[in-house]
């Protein structure tokens, strides 16, 4: 459920554009609802080639940086009208473009590994900016296990132009090296803050690429409001339950059961509780969705007024809030820890960790076999065996 205007941006080091990899992006883009694409090392020294090696179906190219090894591209889905291209630089060998969608700022940035961050690194921009693509930078603040002078420099402009690094350390990193066969974090997003230090609402997935060492990431801008889809099974509702309907049922038709028939025990709390007790469920639901925040949400659909979304955020919040507080003061390991570790796996299942899976081929395994098995061949005692072998066949034969 989206609140207010919101934004998808797919942001990927392409390593070289093709049309078929084109292809590959034109499925990606519209299977996630992009809006922008950003690209680094496009490896196209003159824009004409993007009418063959670049074009993507349903976006426009808006502006890209040529360079024969790096070179920069940014694509904006059709229909987007309130697009501006900004200017572009390549400045002691970092190169960035920059593009205007409605109130957003959205540069592209890729800094070749072997080169320094200038000094400013980049010049300043206002609220609302976003900074993303391959910084090629170390730092523990991204996953990595130590810092280097570009990681500092990075995290140094971040600080003095209040800009907040989107980043969790469950996600997946975003390149994958085929040769040491470990993860890394080279994309990087930084978000620009409002007067009162508050970043841009963002969320970030990092996807899967075939053939490729680099992943696509999608950042989603605003705010949206995750909508739960429930399996189709239908449960019993309790918060709403007629229990007193229910006691007279059970007790009216309880007398005219012997002790002994606890079949017909069970039938009549089962019809008892289908006439008193709710069952079904919900298709998709949000949870603490309560009448306030449906009605704040209806008349901010009319209006567009942000501080009616600020009400309905904030009406949200709160309900949320006191469901916590209440699942927490319930919680008791005294008889059961049942319900305290299913509230730990719903924490942590929110945004699981990846699995980080081993590809071993099957004929690796089985020459790994063969080498193990091979034993030391004693050649008397197979002439031994030969010949028993061979004297065996003869009397068979006679």
């Amino acid at each position: 459920l989206h609140v207010g205007p919101t934004i998808r941006i797919c942001q990927l080091n392409i390593e070289g554009i093709f049309r078929s990899k084109c292809e590959y992006l034109e499925r990606l883009l519209k299977k996630h609802s992009v809006d922008v694409l950003v690209l680094e090392e496009t490896h196209i020294e003159h824009t004409h080639l993007f009418d063959t090696r670049g074009r993507i179906i349903g976006f426009d190219l808006i502006t890209c940086n040529n360079h024969l090894k790096y070179g920069l591209a940014c694509y904006v889905k059709q229909g987007i009208e309130d697009c501006t291209e900004l200017k572009h630089t390549s400045i002691a060998g970092v190169f960035t473009t920059a593009i205007h969608v409605g109130e957003l700022t959205i540069t592209n940035v890729y800094k070749p590994p072997l080169v320094q961050w200038p000094d400013p690194l980049h010049p300043p921009s206002q609220h609302p900016s976003i900074h993303l693509g391959d910084f090629n930078s170390h730092h523990t603040m991204w996953g990595y296990e130590d810092d280097n002078y570009n990681g500092v420099a990075i995290v140094q402009w971040a600080s003095l132009e209040d800009k907040f690094l989107l980043f969790d350390a469950k996600d997946r990193g975003t390149f994958h090296s085929s040769r040491w066969q470990r993860e890394y974090n080279l994309d990087l997003c930084f978000l620009s803050k409002d007067s009162k230090g508050n970043p841009i609402i963002a969320s970030r997935t990092v996807l899967d690429l075939p053939n490729s060492q680099h992943r696509p990431s999608i950042i989603n801008v605003g705010i949206e409001i995750p909508v739960i889809t429930s399996t189709p099974e239908p449960r019993w509702n309790f918060k709403k339950a007629d229990w007193e309907t229910f006691q007279k049922s059970v007790d009216t038709n309880i007398r005219w059961i012997p002790p002994t028939t606890f079949n017909r025990f069970i039938g009549i709390i089962k019809a008892a509780a289908k006439h008193s007790i709710p069952q079904g469920f919900r298709k998709t639901y949000i949870p603490c969705w309560m009448e306030e925040s449906e009605a704040l949400y209806q008349e901010y659909s009319l209006n567009k007024n942000p501080a009616t979304a600020t009400a309905m955020l904030e009406s949200l919040n709160s309900v949320r809030r006191e469901r916590w507080k209440s699942l927490v003061e319930e919680t008791n390991f005294t008889h059961s820890s049942r319900k305290a570790w299913a509230l730990l796996r719903q924490l942590g299942g929110a945004n699981p960790a990846y699995k980080h899976w081993t590809t071993i081929r099957a004929d690796a395994i089985a020459s790994h076999l063969i080498q193990t098995s091979k034993a030391p061949v004693d050649k008397k005692f197979r002439r031994q065996v030969m010949r028993q072998l061979s004297t065996q066949n003869k009397n068979l034969s006679v």
